[in-house]
Parts: C-alpha cells; sequence; structure tokens
C-alpha cells in the first residue's frame, strides 16, 4: 500500500528542508542533529535540530476515510542555527546565514510534499515561526559541552503517519425495517417540504421518489448538493427524478426547488442521499505470483461510477468473515473500472474473496467474488 511508506514521514521532511535550504541559500551543507555536533566544521551551513513532536490537535480524529482509524497528525518543530565558514555561530557572516535561512523557510510555506513517505500528505505542508526566546533556547541547549547558539525555531505541520491495518469493512445490509412506511408527519408550512427520499442509497440512472408536502410549482427541480435536474413527474406530495448518469459517488443532500423567475432558487429542507458506486464484476488480470502461502498480482474490476482521478477510492479483499486487505486505488474518466495492483509486500493468503469497493465513503451494494489462486 501507498500509505506504509508515511511511516518514514518525520525522517523525510527533515531531508526535504535540508535539499531546499541547500538550494534556497548560500549554504555549503544543511546537518541533522544537535547544535554543538555541527560546530567547529567547515561551513557556511545550516543546523537543523527536530526537538519536538507534537500531535495536530485539529486533525487529531480526522479519518481518511470513514471506517478507518486516523492517522497520527504530527507537528514536527526544529530549530535552525547557522554557522559562517568558520563554524561559529553568533559572528556577523552566521546571522548573515541566518536570516536568508528564514527567508528560505517563508518561502518553502504550504510546501507540495514529494517522495514516497509525503506524497500521500493530503494537505501541503505548513511552515510557521515558534517564538524562541532565551529560556527556550538555553533548556535545549543545556549540555556539559554544549553553548547558548542564536537560533530561530519554526514548525511544520501536518505531517500525516497512516496505519496500514484494513479498514473495518463488511458486505452492506440491504434490507431494514417495515415495508410501506409512511414516513413522519409534518405541519403545514410555507414553501416545499421534504419527508422522505426512496430509495435513500440509489446508483446513477435509477429512479428517485421525493415525498413531501407543496412539492408542485410552476418550475420545480430537484437539486443534488449544487447539480440541478429536472424531474419526470411533479405533484404536491410527490416528485420523481432520474439520477444523473454524470455525478460522482457520494453522499448528497437533496432538496426540492422553486425556481422563480429572476431565476433564484426556493429550496425545501435537505436530505441525505447516498449514490453509490455499482459493481458488476471482478476477475484476475493474467496469473498470480505465488509468495509463500500468500498470492500477488492484478485485480480488474468493472461497473459503473467507480470513481474519477479526484475522487477516493478504497478496494477491500474480505474473506473468512474479516477484510484481509484494502488498498487505494486511482479512478478515471468514464467511472467504468479500476485496477488493482496488489505487490508482493501486500500479498494475502490464496482463497476466495468478496471484492469491497468504496467511492467518496459509499461502498457498492455488489460485492463480486474472486478466487485469489
Amino acid at each position: 500500500m501507498p500509505l506504509a511508506s508515511t511511516r518514514e514521514a518525520i525522517g523525510a521532511v527533515a531531508e526535504l528542508l535540508r535539499s531546499e535550504l541547500t538550494t534556497r541559500t548560500s549554504a555549503t551543507t544543511v546537518d541533522i542533529g544537535r547544535p554543538e555536533s555541527a560546530a567547529g566544521g567547515a561551513g557556511p551551513k545550516f543546523n537543523l535540530f527536530l526537538y519536538q513532536l507534537d500531535l495536530d490537535g485539529g486533525l487529531r480524529n480526522h479519518p481518511l476515510d470513514q471506517g478507518q482509524p486516523p492517522p497520527l497528525w504530527l507537528v514536527a518543530r526544529f530549530l535552525m542555527t547557522a554557522f559562517d565558514g568558520g563554524g561559529e555561530s553568533d559572528t556577523s557572516d552566521a546571522l548573515r546565514l541566518l536570516g536568508e535561512g528564514m527567508l528560505a523557510l517563508q518561502e518553502m510555506n504550504f510546501q507540495e510534499p514529494v517522495g514516497a513517505p509525503l506524497v500521500d500528505n493530503p494537505e501541503p505542508l505548513k511552515i510557521t515561526f515558534d517564538h524562541a526566546d532565551a529560556d527556550l533556547l538555553s533548556k535545549i541547549m543545556q549540555g556539559q559541552n554544549e553553548h547558548y547558539r542564536m537560533s530561530v525555531a519554526f514548525q511544520v505541520r501536518p505531517l500525516m503517519l497512516a496505519f496500514t491495518s484494513p479498514a473495518s469493512s463488511a458486505p452492506l445490509v440491504l434490507t431494514i425495517g417495515p415495508p410501506g412506511s409512511e414516513g413522519v408527519v409534518v405541519l403545514p408550512s410555507m414553501g416545499p417540504f421534504l419527508n422522505t427520499v426512496t430509495p435513500e442509497r440509489f446508483q446513477a440512472g435509477d429512479t428517485l421518489t421525493l415525498r413531501g408536502r407543496d412539492l408542485s410549482s410552476t418550475s420545480v427541480v430537484v437539486v443534488f448538493d449544487a447539480v440541478q435536474v429536472v424531474p419526470t413527474s411533479v405533484r404536491q406530495d410527490e416528485v420523481v427524478v432520474t439520477v444523473p448518469a454524470t455525478l460522482s459517488a457520494k453522499a448528497y443532500l437533496l432538496r426540492i426547488a422553486y425556481v422563480l423567475p429572476a431565476g433564484h432558487l426556493f429550496s425545501s429542507n435537505p436530505l441525505l442521499g447516498h449514490l453509490v458506486p455499482k459493481v458488476t464484476g471482478a476477475n484476475v488480470v493474467g496469473a498470480l505470483t505465488a509468495a509463500g502461502g500468500n498470492r500477488f498480482g492484478t485485480l480488474h474490476v468493472a461497473g459503473s461510477r467507480l470513481g474519477g482521478l479526484n475522487d477516493s477510492v478504497f478496494v477491500s479483499f474480505f474473506g473468512g468473515g474479516t477484510t484481509v486487505l484494502t488498498m487505494q486505488v486511482t479512478g478515471a474518466a468514464p467511472q467504468t473500472d479500476l485496477t488493482v495492483n496488489v505487490q508482493a509486500a501486500s500479498a494475502i493468503p490464496a482463497g476466495a474473496y468478496l471484492v469491497l469497493v468504496r467511492v467518496n465513503g459509499e461502498q457498492a451494494t455488489n460485492a463480486p467474488s474472486v478466487n485469489w489462486i
């Protein structure tokens, strides 16, 4: 899995800072370690010291996909010290170089991640200068052979360390509750009001029935988030619409709206509907490669609305009552097929598996079986 490389993100961000500072400043080298270890060596150069790691409170409980455990979102706090050609850190030449480094860090702000450990980071790396007073520097440089050196403190966030354990996925429950339920009773009010959307989970091309009150007007549209669709049938208590084939699979806020003469929309209350991907089949491409009792190779999944380039797509192998492997896959237009490349490092035991597909958090109803042997 690509996310497995994120375990190296802490070291990778230090190497990224080293590379960028070397390119953007007149420093000949950039060391990584305690400031005292860089003293006395040939310069001009910088020293980067990672002195603290914090959990990012704003992203602490933010998962990559529903059903997965949240990654570790980290804030890395560095100390940057400049040294002149003689290895001294408090001379005018060293302080000039320190100013170059600060400008370089400012230019690097919102850096797009590169390299395997950082490329899956969902956000650009943000660099922020921290308050580095004499008390902080004295606490860090308090060893017997260490000296107080003028330095700049800054933080890099968010760094993602993702878990590689399979997501908590399972085949969907297809029916629930008594058939023919009439929904809720509402009091009369002005404007359209929705009670139910049937079915709540649907596929592209399906027919939706939206029930409520005051749904009829001179011009009525059904709104999927921001996409307006003309219904096929309109009554005071019921509107029927066909789900467009161009929408991506995800959860949508559905509304009935009157189109006013000026083009404004007078909308009903929203109800949540789930456009799910459609899986028509799955098959192994070519021969699988044995790795002990495990197998790895390529799986092809066919269907519709299986996700585009910017969609979040996950394919899971479900067998023996549990999810054995979950792979993140890149979709593409026209969203009719997926290719799942299982590498040797992710090889799974030979056997029969159900293939579960999730696009933007929505799981396909059909879970075809494949013989992974």
